[in-house]
């Protein structure tokens, strides 16, 4: 699902929430605003940067998955804007941990924002807010995708994201979203069959 493009002055914003949290660890992150969408070697770079500290971890972690991670949410949640806040919001509660989340923090940093996607998305329940209409400047394929994941459950929904698009297995979906893994599968189960059914009609 393709995202709108990010403005500019957003992203300087949450390269300096990002820089502010790591600042907190007495860390200099001068480097981060020009963190957005570097992806390669990215194994690499965390390695290197678990080892140099915490503000080079987080500098790596935002480079790898910022972009990846706002995509996820935005699948989840349906606003760039909530989106990218989530997203900002992720950064800034697991920079503390940073140094303890190893060389692979990407996976937490996920739950992460999965979790604030759920509560997020509690909160318009107990609000009474209906569901975002489907935004106007999407390709053809991913208005498909949205109308197909709108008749999902959230439970469903959250699921398909994290198996199809984040490539987690149901093990993972369990831990992420702190349910038996055997009800992850229920909910894939029902979830694809709810979509063939859409596809069908």
């Amino acid at each position: 699902m393709r995202l709108l493009e990010t403005p500019g002055d957003r992203r300087s914003e949450r390269s300096e929430r990002v820089a502010d949290a790591a600042a907190r660890n007495d860390c200099n992150t001068s480097g981060i605003s020009c963190a957005v969408g570097v992806m390669e070697h990215m194994h690499k770079i965390k390695g290197a940067a678990v080892q140099q500290g915490p503000a080079a971890a987080l500098e790596a972690l935002y480079r790898a998955e910022y972009t990846g991670m706002v995509r996820l949410a935005y699948t989840l949640v349906g606003s760039n804007a909530e989106a990218e806040e989530i997203v900002q919001d992720s950064f800034v509660e697991i920079s503390p941990r940073i140094a303890d989340l190893g060389r692979q923090p990407g996976g937490y940093l996920r739950a992460v924002v999965v979790s604030r996607c759920r509560s997020a998305l509690r909160r318009r329940r107990l609000i009474g807010q209906h569901a975002l209409s489907r935004p106007s400047d999407l390709a053809p394929e991913a208005e498909s995708l949205w109308d197909v994941l709108q008749h999902l459950t959230e439970d469903q929904r959250i699921a398909v994201v994290l198996r199809y698009y984040c490539g987690c297995n149901a093990s993972e979906i369990a831990a992420i979203v702190d349910q038996p893994a055997a009800t992850v599968r229920s909910h894939l189960r029902r979830a694809l069959q709810a979509m063939r059914k859409e596809i069908v009609a």
